[in-house]
């Protein structure tokens, strides 16, 4: 009884965690990654290189990488349920305000107060996206040959817009392959990540 009762209770504490997240995030995906981080950090539920590897395997698969990362930590902290708890807590703030918007947008859309906010609020979370890719990027380049990943990666993001599964499959490769030549060093890089 008593576990059903802590059990129920983590339940509900994923879902309202994650309702505040998605409450309180505007722009989703990258934008989300802080707040996530910050949340997931304070309640102890994951270390900083478990939500590191879940961000990895969020984006490395369809779907936004907000509700990726959300199915995958809920289910690693309480399982099934948990995986529902955390979906259905980031994604309810945003069907609310999806249908207010739809109810009233488009009568206050062109007022200046209203065009402002978005503004600012536009501008924000470009500061959030630049904080996670600073984060991210402290624990993933750690070395010479995880840089050149990274700059390979813009390289061809950039200038020969190759499509970013095709990058995905080629860094996942590159990564076996550099374990394959030296698995010592890869493990010690995977020990030392912390951002």
């Amino acid at each position: 009884m008593k576990y059903k009762r802590e059990y129920i209770n983590k339940l509900i504490d994923l879902f309202t965690t994650f309702f505040k997240i998605g409450l309180f995030t505007f722009g989703g995906g990258y934008a989300m990654i802080p707040l996530m981080e910050r949340e997931i950090l304070k309640k102890n539920w994951l270390s900083r290189e478990e939500i590191l590897d879940f961000f990895a395997l969020s984006q490395s698969i369809p779907g936004a990488i907000s509700i990726n990362a959300c199915a995958f930590i809920g289910h690693k902290i309480a399982g099934r349920r948990g995986t529902f708890a955390a979906l259905f807590g980031v994604i309810l703030p945003s069907f609310i305000v999806i249908v207010i918007i739809a109810a009233f947008f488009t009568e206050f859309q062109e007022l200046p107060i209203v065009q402002k906010a978005f503004l600012g609020i536009r501008t924000g979370v470009v500061g959030l996206i630049l904080v996670s890719v600073i984060k991210m990027g402290k624990n993933s380049v750690i070395d010479i040959p995880t840089a050149l990943i990274a700059l390979v990666t813009i390289i061809f993001l950039l200038f020969v817009r190759l499509h970013p599964i095709l990058i995905i499959i080629a860094g996942a490769l590159t990564g076996i392959l550099l374990n394959y030549i030296s698995p010592r060093k890869m493990n010690d890089t995977n020990e030392k990540g912390d951002y």
